[in-house]
């Protein structure tokens, strides 16, 4: 930007500054008129962020995008948020239908198992002789020891095959040949409910990785506004123009 001075008071107050600057005297000089600008520095923009890259790093460390949003990227906060947002809506949709779906396999079977019927195979197993009982692996605990573990054995080994009752055979010692629709229809909804469930807990991880990289990026965003390149501004004067006429000038400039 080019401003004609048109005033010599200005150019006087201007000349005067510049040949302090210069070590000429502020008096009129025979000697001829300097060609050169002289330069003033006005106003520097450092174009530095006074905003902290550890606070930015542990307010997204605590709501994703909330760094963002305090080092002024409101887009990038935007991104974090919405992440955030779809992660948890994932994880309680997923959560709750596995839920419904466990109360459901639970109650199916206790409709549908009967534990006295299991302790008589067991009964019956161990009376035959050593080398043609069937081997048990698994220990039935009670509902009050450990619930999942009691509904997870009762379906998923054919050890407990005797305890359903589709199960109309006579006692044997050979429980992988005995069939029983009901059994494969409680592993069926157990398997579904175990899947919602599993995907709440992966879900659970998205979320913590989501909070650590938006703390990261967060931060780093922050570094980089400090550690931006400086903007100078300053104003240059000249007292005469180019062919050496008296023609005071100032000039106000930025360098980017």
């Amino acid at each position: 930007m080019r401003l004609n001075v048109a005033t010599g008071l200005l150019a006087v107050l201007l000349y005067t500054t510049s040949t302090e600057a210069t070590g000429l005297s502020p008096a009129f000089p025979s000697a001829p008129l300097p060609t050169r600008p002289t330069s003033a520095l006005f106003f520097q923009n450092t174009g530095v962020s006074s905003k902290s890259p550890k606070t930015a790093f542990f307010l997204s460390l605590m709501v994703p995008g909330l760094g963002e949003l305090y080092s002024g990227a409101r887009w990038r906060a935007a991104g974090f948020f919405a992440t955030e947002t779809l992660t948890w809506l994932a994880y309680f949709n997923w959560r709750s239908k596995g839920s419904d779906l466990r109360t459901e396999f639970r109650q199916y079977a206790d409709q549908h198992w009967d534990e006295s019927r299991y302790r008589s195979w067991q009964s019956y197993n161990q009376s035959q002789p050593e080398g043609s009982r069937y081997f048990e692996t698994e220990t039935l605990p009670s509902k009050s020891e450990d619930i999942q573990q009691y509904y997870e054995l009762v379906g998923k080994y054919a050890q407990f095959v005797f305890g359903w009752d589709d199960v109309t055979v006579g006692f044997t010692t050979d429980n992988m040949s005995v069939q029983s629709v009901r059994r494969v229809d409680y592993e069926t909804q157990r398997n579904e409910s175990n899947k919602r469930l599993k995907r709440a807990s992966t879900i659970i991880g998205v979320v913590m990785l989501n909070h650590i990289v938006s703390a990261i990026h967060a931060s780093a965003y922050a570094r980089s506004l400090q550690l931006s390149k400086p903007v100078p501004i300053w104003v240059d004067f000249q007292p005469i123009d180019a062919r050496g006429r008296p023609n005071p000038t100032v000039e106000l400039k930025a360098r980017f």
